[in-house]
């Protein structure tokens, strides 16, 4: 049987209630910029690859979206 709460019983909203809400909000806020983040340092990590094996700055930026300036100060 699934969790009901008294809010959800007697038909009002409980802090209970509120505090799960922003809990869960903040957990997929978190999950959301957690990814980015992993994202981010896997195309930095990918060009650094491209630097060693002589890729140009150019074709970097082209195929990871990272700008010249950022490719350069890696």
């Amino acid at each position: 049987m699934a969790f009901v709460s008294i809010g959800q019983k007697y038909g009002f909203v409980s802090a209970g209630d509120v505090f799960r809400q922003r809990q869960a909000e903040a957990l997929a806020e978190g999950i959301s910029k957690g990814r980015k983040e992993g994202e981010s340092r896997k195309t930095r990590s990918l060009a650094k690859g491209f630097l060693k094996k002589g890729v140009s700055v150019e074709t970097i930026a082209e195929v990871t979206g990272l700008t010249i300036d950022e490719i350069k100060a890696l």
